[in-house]
């Protein structure tokens, strides 16, 4: 029985060391961001820390990759966040995105947050930094919605 164990144990270790080599695209990374919302949109101080620390690393092209991004399985899971998480809002995007699709994701971004399924709760867990409080929470959905009326004004 014991020896079994041990064949179990090294075949694990066998095949976890086998998946890193498994090759998958990371999303790319871009500080330089021409069509960010911070360039296009004046967004007050706090609200630019919230999305910076809360939000931008799945929602923009600014993904900051912790250490635990680099290991498989842990990296499949977090690059099809990444990728989900870009698909649905790219701060990074904001200036190439319709005027209508603008009012959407705003109206869905001030919902998210206050029903408190953003950012997802394991996120921080892991970046405390991405913790939002009430005050937080209110602050860009207000932001967010105000961001919308203004855009067809």
């Amino acid at each position: 029985m014991r020896k079994r164990k041990k064949i179990f144990l090294y075949l694990l270790v066998g095949i976890f060391v086998l998946i890193q080599f498994y090759p998958i695209d990371r999303p790319v990374v871009n500080m330089d961001n021409p069509n960010d919302i911070s360039k296009h949109v004046n967004v007050p101080k706090d609200i630019s820390t919230i999305l910076k620390s809360s939000c931008y690393d799945c929602h923009s092209n600014e993904t900051v990759y912790p250490w635990y991004a680099n290991i498989a399985p842990v990296k499949w899971w977090v690059y099809e966040h990444i990728e989900h998480g870009r698909d649905h809002l790219n701060f990074s995007e904001w200036s190439t995105i319709s005027k209508l699709d603008k009012a959407e994701i705003l109206d869905d971004l001030s919902s998210v947050v206050i029903e408190k399924e953003m950012p997802l709760k394991f996120y921080p867990l892991m970046h405390k930094e991405a913790k939002l409080s009430e005050a937080d929470r209110e602050a860009l959905s207000e932001w967010a919605e105000m961001l919308a009326e203004d855009l067809f004004e």
